[in-house]
């Protein structure tokens, strides 16, 4: 849990924590912005599904490439609450287990904090400069892309910067 106990975010990361049955591990912000201290909070306490943002998790990856190392123990990578593109998405693949899922995660807060989700075993590295697609609404979720006249947009057609 790296969010602050004052942010929205903290209390869907309790929820599902606790809810799961699992180990919320809480990350001090003095480590959370020390990749090599972050790195060896995760692999001490064994943390199996990490929620980053990109920064972080640019920050992370950097020290990762540095020494060796992996979050191959790690069942579930979520990165979400910026853009990032996908020459980001396809290096940070490149530090987890094969089993290790890497999803991307949506959402506005005005809306909800998450409410779509995108994975993918393959991107296209020619794609690099893209961003990472926003994926798919969660379950019982309704997603509505727009264009500037706050009409509906067709499927592919990338909406209105609002």
């Amino acid at each position: 849990q790296m969010a602050s106990f004052s942010f929205d975010v903290f209390t869907g990361d309790f929820a599902r924590g606790l809810c799961s049955g699992g180990t919320l591990v809480l990350v001090p912000r003095e480590i959370l912005m020390q990749p090599e201290r972050l790195f060896e909070l995760a692999s001490a306490e064994r943390v199996d599904i990490g929620e980053f943002v990109p920064a972080v998790l640019r920050d992370l990856v950097g020290h990762l490439d540095q020494t060796g190392r992996t979050l191959g123990f790690m069942r579930t990578v979520l990165c979400g609450s910026d853009s990032w593109n996908v020459a980001e998405y396809l290096r940070f693949r490149q530090y987890l287990g094969p089993e290790t899922r890497l999803i991307n995660s949506f959402g506005l807060t005005e809306a909800t904090i998450d409410s779509t989700w995108f994975e993918a075993e393959t991107l296209d590295p020619a794609q690099g400069d893209r961003m990472v697609p926003i994926g798919r609404p969660f379950a019982n979720t309704t997603l509505y892309i727009v264009d500037a006249a706050m009409q509906p947009a067709p499927i592919g057609v990338p909406g209105a910067k609002l």
